[in-house]
């Protein structure tokens, strides 16, 4: 384990109590669903069933599927998540204009005091400030924001960011 890796306790400690539905844009069946509804979380996994029928998987696991392509607005209303988790889904090599597209509609969709869970985004050293930007644009309170190497060339970036009241 590295300074990257958050645990989901720690996560939860940081909003005891106000973690109550989120949504995970992740690469994978569900497991981080089935750890959140052993805390009484209900996650909404997106997938993007990429060689593999991942949402099929997940529905089958009793977990919520949420079949999306990443250039289309989510379904779902706004503020209305109190978790948005991200984990291997980016990876470095998305452009910053669907990034940025991306992390708006995750704006629209978190509730003030929601959570941002950026686990592990995996970049390029030389491209990190211009990642870090567009996660810093929204001026979310942090709660913890660790870069860690992955290879010489490579690092992590791990960050639990609060998004502010708005006006």
């Amino acid at each position: 384990a590295s300074l990257a890796d958050f645990r989901i306790d720690d996560v939860l400690a940081a909003k005891p109590g106000e973690v109550r539905i989120g949504l995970d844009m992740s690469v994978g069946t569900g497991s981080f669903a089935a750890r959140m509804r052993e805390r009484n979380v209900t996650i909404v996994s997106a997938a993007m069933n990429l060689g593999a029928p991942f949402a099929e998987t997940i529905a089958l696991r009793g977990l919520v599927p949420l079949y999306a392509t990443m250039s289309q607005r989510l379904p779902l209303f706004d503020n209305t998540m109190d978790l948005v988790h991200t984990a291997g889904f980016f990876e470095g090599w998305v452009d910053l204009q669907l990034l940025d597209f991306v992390l708006f509609d995750w704006d629209r969709v978190l509730r003030p005091g929601g959570l941002l869970w950026v686990d592990k985004f995996a970049c390029a050293r030389k491209d990190l400030d211009d990642y870090m930007y567009m996660f810093l644009q929204f001026r979310y309170k942090k709660h913890r924001w660790v870069v860690s190497f992955k290879s010489k060339d490579e690092v992590y970036l791990s960050a639990l960011l609060e998004k502010p009241p708005r006006s």
